[in-house]
């Protein structure tokens, strides 16, 4: 019996759910070996005829580079932040070094894009790019477009690439001090200073027509 304990307790290990900040590398891993990868909580968002059509369209844009799409949520409990241009700079670092196009997916279908050392500078179109009313629906030919605008622009030898973040994370809620939203600086005017000037305003107003009546009532008699 005592020796099937450390047995148990390595299945329970195992059968752990993974940290957050694994599907990173999880991610990574897949792209490693193939252009595409689908999160499992995203897999409805792109059902498995097309992610064949995606990369069918790929392979017909002959690209002479490497590109990876990669529909992941966004979430907050990972080194990206919940970011998606951080998310795919932290995905690049994971994967070989090379000329690469980085495009993710969200939970609402739409794109973020990421130029790794590009010589062609191209520009997406909003309604390429967002996902709209539309939603999930049109995912396939949106990154199709994609696809086709990237092929047609030449290199130039100069592309805009963003730089990248480096401003520290805001920590998640679980993981704030107690005084994290307090403003040291809130000069905000006191409740017992607004109360007493409430009581204040009350008098005066009582007394200026409490003389008016005064004044009133003396008119008249006169």
């Amino acid at each position: 019996m005592k020796a099937l304990v450390p047995v148990l307790l390595a299945l329970l290990v195992l059968a752990a759910p993974a940290r957050a900040e694994d599907r990173l590398d999880r991610a990574a891993a897949g792209l490693r070996t193939a252009p595409l990868y689908v999160h499992p909580e995203l897999e409805f968002l792109l059902p498995e005829a097309d992610r064949t059509l995606i990369v069918s369209h790929l392979r017909e844009a002959y690209l002479p580079f490497d590109v990876k799409v990669v529909a992941l949520p966004s979430v907050e409990s990972d080194e990206s932040g919940g970011e998606a241009d951080r998310m795919l700079w932290a995905l690049n670092d994971r994967l070989p070094k090379a000329k690469r196009l980085l495009i993710n997916v969200d939970q609402r279908g739409n794109f973020e894009l990421l130029k790794i050392d590009l010589d062609r500078d191209f520009d997406v179109p909003f309604e390429l790019e967002y996902a709209r009313e539309e939603g999930a629906r049109n995912i396939v030919p949106r990154l199709r477009g994609v696809f086709q605008i990237v092929a047609r622009t030449g290199e130039d030898g100069y592309s805009y690439q963003r730089e990248r973040p480096t401003d520290p994370l805001e920590p998640l809620p679980e993981d704030r001090p107690d005084d994290f939203l307090d403003d040291s600086d809130d000069r905000t005017t006191p409740d017992w200073v607004v109360l007493l000037s409430c009581a204040v305003a009350g008098l005066f107003t009582g007394a200026i027509c409490w003389a008016g009546s005064f004044l009133f009532r003396t008119y008249r008699r006169a």
